[in-house]
């Protein structure tokens, strides 16, 4: 898998991309921790949904680091990927 943000090469990690990818796919809708951590963890994962925080922060800083932004975070729902006008 490969991705690039305004022709720049971005190396993620399979968690990473498989985070972004179900988010991609799912552009402009928000998403809850727990979709997110079914989706991207599977359903047998037992540690605590702060995970995908930390994800989401990991790929802020490697898909972010271009604007506009595109990961946002809806206070108290999820995460949405979208570009706001």
């Amino acid at each position: 898998h490969r991705v690039t943000r305004a022709g720049t090469a971005i190396a993620l990690s399979p968690t990473e991309y498989k985070l972004l990818h179900y988010l991609l796919v799912n552009n402009g809708r928000v998403l809850t921790r727990m979709q997110i951590l079914d989706h991207v963890w599977a359903y047998d994962f037992d540690g605590d949904s702060s995970i995908v925080d930390t994800y989401i922060s990991y790929l802020r800083r490697k898909v972010d680091a271009a604007e506009p932004k595109l990961i946002h975070t809806v206070r108290g729902v999820g995460f949405a990927l979208r570009v706001d006008p």
